[in-house]
């Protein structure tokens, strides 16, 4: 009786022991159900024993089909190598792998989770297409980000709140500004340093608006042993609810775009003397030859002091002067004749001419023409020579007593360009004259009309060729002749 007592004892917890166990794989069954991730079980000759309902719309399969088929039923060894080595190495060695692989057959990127047990492997697969394909496009639009910022003619930045540190600053900024993209923050420093003085504080004022609103600033750049740039700069901050995240902005060269409006301005101004010329020259040119014959005549009356008709008769010449570089600007450029001939003959004959005058005056001309030798140019001789004596002039002017004057010839071959130098060491101009110089009306001296370099540098313009002014205080003024030979 008690043998029977402890048999239904026994399967009294067997019966519970199983009801626990059908509970506890209903739960297990249920959970694997409702999980989004696909599972599967495979035994030890690569069978599935089990597969979940996630797992059936990744391989758009019912379970019922693949239970206890390979698994290599669904990846062919062949064109899927890479599941297949993962899927060994987890299986000989015990060890949970996890990998992922692009699957063709669903046009899926899958990515696997297997982890082993004696009996076989646990397989977790989740479906990653679409973050893959938002990696793979946040990646494209860098790519072509980097594309365009690395290949625009401009600087392109981006900079923290503060501006304090550089995130991105393209590599024009080499070409630009002189300095290595890869080093500008460590070199930010040189920047501030370059810029001309007096746009300084411009400057650093439009860079701490960036933070609060657009802003766009202009300013002069000076890099080692180059010429004066003018640089635009233009900021603006990036808010991201409410919070500035970042700051961005464009900076360009616009020096180019500054000498056209120089030049455009020059012509405009040449334009307006030339009417001027026409309308104005002959109508005073008739009544001062008048006044001039009088004067003389009273002159040799001798009615009138001496020194008061030589004052006259020499004021009276420097407006006949006037008047005819006014006259010589209102004349057409088709009136000119041009001829091919050598530059140095005329640059000698026009020293030669200037040499009497430059020794009474104690100045000393050092002359170094032999580059230019062999050249010639394709001009007028008589506007050629007078180019230089207003140059060669107004150095000797500028000098005043005892000084010298190099005129020097360079040559640049590769681009078919001759130099002329002409060097003083007077008193230098200030780089705000020196800007204005060659402009209608502006001069440096006392009594100057301004009309004498205006005439000089439209000359050389009708030749093709350039004036270019370079000075420093205390140092001297460089005026170089730029025209194009025929060797």
């Amino acid at each position: 009786m008690k043998q029977t007592e402890n048999f239904s004892d026994l399967q009294r917890q067997l019966e519970t022991m199983n009801e626990v166990l059908r509970t506890s794989n209903k739960r297990h069954y249920e959970l694997l159900e409702s999980i989004s991730d696909g599972f599967c079980a495979i035994n030890r000759e690569w069978c599935f024993t089990f597969i979940n309902n996630s797992l059936e719309n990744i391989f758009k399969k019912q379970r019922q089909e693949l239970l206890g088929e390979s698994l290599w039923s669904v990846f062919p060894i062949d064109s899927h190598p890479g599941i297949y080595n993962s899927i060994l190495q987890a299986m000989k060695e015990l060890k949970v792998v996890r990998f992922q692989e692009y699957t063709p057959e669903f046009n899926k990127y899958l990515q696997f989770s297997a982890y082993p047990s004696k009996d076989g492997l646990s397989i977790f697969a989740q479906d990653v297409t679409e973050q893959v394909r938002m990696i793979e496009a946040l990646i494209e639009s860098e790519e072509r980000f980097h594309m365009l910022a690395n290949n625009i003619c401009e600087i392109f930045w981006i900079a923290s709140p503060d501006m304090g540190e550089w995130y991105y600053v393209s590599p024009a900024t080499k070409h630009i500004l002189g300095l290595l993209s890869e080093e500008f923050e460590e070199k930010f420093p040189e920047f501030w340093q370059r810029i001309y003085p007096d746009d300084l504080q411009k400057v650093k004022d439009a860079y701490e608006q960036m933070k609060e609103r657009e802003t766009i600033v202009e300013f002069r750049y000076q890099q080692p042993n180059q010429p004066m740039q003018w640089i635009r700069g233009k900021g603006q901050p990036v808010f991201k609810e409410g919070t500035l995240e970042v700051v961005v902005g464009i900076t360009e060269d616009i020096s180019k775009i500054i000498e056209r409006e120089e030049l455009l301005s020059r012509s405009e101004k040449l334009s307006t003397v030339g009417q001027l010329a026409a309308g104005i020259a002959h109508e005073i040119r008739n009544p001062l030859t008048s006044i001039k014959g009088f004067l003389q005549i009273i002159q040799a009356d001798r009615s009138v002091p001496p020194t008061y008709t030589s004052i006259m008769l020499d004021e009276l010449d420097r407006i006949e002067s006037i008047v005819n570089e006014f006259l010589f600007l209102a004349k057409p450029q088709q009136e000119i004749t041009f001829e091919v001939q050598p530059l140095r003959p005329i640059l000698e004959q026009v020293i030669g001419l200037m040499q009497g005058e430059a020794n009474l005056k104690g100045i000393e001309i050092i002359v170094e023409l032999t580059d230019l030798a062999l050249l010639k140019v394709r001009g007028n001789a008589n506007h050629l020579k007078q180019v230089f004596v207003n140059i060669i002039k107004n150095a000797m002017e500028a000098i005043q007593a005892k000084g010298k004057i190099k005129i020097v010839g360079q040559v640049n071959k590769e681009k078919s360009i001759l130099t002329v130098l002409i060097m003083d060491d007077g008193p230098g101009i200030t780089q705000e004259r020196l800007k204005k110089l060659g402009e209608p009306f502006y001069s440096t001296k006392e009594k100057g009309t301004g009309l004498g370099l205006m005439i000089t540098r439209k000359l050389l313009e009708d030749h093709g060729g350039e004036l270019l002014f370079d000075s420093e205080i205390g140092k001297g003024t460089v005026v170089y002749v730029k025209l194009p030979f025929i060797e």
